[in-house]
């Protein structure tokens, strides 16, 4: 408990400031000195106690079977203070002015000083955005959650066979079921999916956030997804248990790495462990291959391109599947294999951002070239599918959870 010591400092700070730069404006409007003083302190009082309320009990809530809401607690708590932590800059920026006009009054011996009280506009403005921030994210957590999306995309490939009709996959990503609260939402999932009909359903990785027992209530729920010619899937990132520091060595690491795999097997997944299959549809058939995780910088590599595609018959078409996107342009791009088409996950396209038509933006696309929907190099391309779940923040925001419908046609 004391390592979080230091975090609450920081944090009663920011509760300080916020409320003596906004005290002023909010009881001008309110009317009232006290209900103001109440209210913001009763409300950080009630959120210390739910952040050490998190912290307690963490341990004892993540590694389970039954649903809990830990993360919509520190959901809540995280916008209610990065709301206060961005309405400071109006009040810091205000402060600079003050500074500085403070040092000219004191040099200047004119009997025309500088007012150096606080800027009402500033201090309305630290209102205002710190509202807006506020309302935003309690909007994407209330009705962004679950907002479940289709996007349909047409994916032409060379040489692909020419079916009777499209042959239609069902790309999903990153589940992270640790952070679902009931069974409910999935069945609405799983029922999206099964309308279309579809030939392929994969799913590329994250299925818990780190624990496999955060998979087991919906396991029933996942072997409801139909799919004319198979279910895959790969791993992703959490799926290793490695952000619980465990020891890979250790029997606790591999216990819950091979229950995970059995769950997912349970669920009717073929999973792909640095493997191919050879899909048969009609007198047709194509490469399915599956790559364990392999993310840049510091994230775990234990995918294998080489061992994955050991026997496969270039002369067909192949699709890959691997979490990470930045697979692609890091090692797929650069090998010798000829790789159609990637469907990757992993970036949740941040689970903020803007998506009308013609126009896409967030601040993934700062950390990943491809970081949702469809890109191309050369002959080769990527999908990038915006995830289904959610991690860290509770909620959407612009960026829909997604379940990709792609169309794929000869080119």
């Amino acid at each position: 408990m004391m390592k979080f010591v230091p975090f609450f400092i920081f944090l009663v700070l920011i509760d300080l400031y916020f409320y003596f730069g906004t005290i002023t404006s909010v009881n001008k409007l309110a009317g009232s000195i006290s209900f103001y003083k109440i209210f913001y302190w009763f409300l950080s009082v009630m959120i210390y106690s739910a952040i050490i309320y998190v912290i307690v009990t963490y341990e004892k809530t993540a590694n389970t079977t039954s649903f809990n809401n830990t993360i919509t607690y520190s959901s809540f708590i995280f916008i209610v203070f990065i709301a206060k932590f961005i309405g400071l800059f109006p009040l810091l920026l205000d402060d600079v002015f003050r500074f500085f006009k403070f040092i000219i009054n004191f040099f200047d011996k004119s009997p025309h000083n500088y007012d150096s009280s606080r800027s009402e506009f500033l201090r309305k403005s630290a209102i205002v955005i710190s509202a807006s921030i506020f309302s935003t994210l309690l909007f994407g957590m209330i009705w962004g959650r679950y907002n479940f999306k289709k996007n349909f995309k047409n994916i032409f490939i060379k040489n692909w066979p020419n079916f009777k009709s499209d042959f239609k996959i069902i790309h999903i990503s990153d589940l992270h079921l640790g952070s679902f609260n009931s069974i409910e939402h999935l069945e609405e999932v799983v029922e999206m999916i099964n309308e279309e009909n579809p030939n392929l359903v994969v799913f590329t990785g994250d299925l818990v956030n780190n624990y496999y027992s955060e998979a087991i209530p919906y396991v029933n729920t996942l072997k409801k997804i139909r799919a004319k010619d198979g279910k895959f899937s790969v791993l992703g990132n959490h799926d290793y248990c490695d952000y619980v520091g465990w020891d890979r060595s250790s029997e606790k690491w591999k216990e819950n790495f091979k229950n995970l795999i059995d769950l997912e097997k349970k669920s009717g997944f073929d999973i792909l462990l640095n493997e191919a299959r050879i899909i048969k549809i009609a007198n047709s058939q194509i490469n399915l291959v599956g790559v364990e995780n392999w993310g840049a910088g510091k994230f775990n590599k234990d995918g294998n391109l080489d061992l994955a595609m050991l026997g496969v018959d270039d002369n067909l078409p192949t699709i890959l599947l691997s979490h990470d996107p930045s697979h692609w342009s890091q090692k797929v791009l650069k090998s010798k294999y000829k790789i159609d088409l990637q469907l990757s996950g992993h970036t949740h396209g941040m689970q903020f951002g803007i998506e009308i038509p013609g126009f896409k933006w967030s601040p993934a696309k700062y950390r990943y070239k491809q970081w949702a929907g469809l890109y191309a190099h050369n002959d080769s391309q990527i999908y990038v599918n915006r995830g289904l779940g959610h991690l860290g923040y509770a909620g959407r925001v612009g960026i829909m959870p997604d379940i990709s419908v792609l169309n794929i046609k000869n080119k």
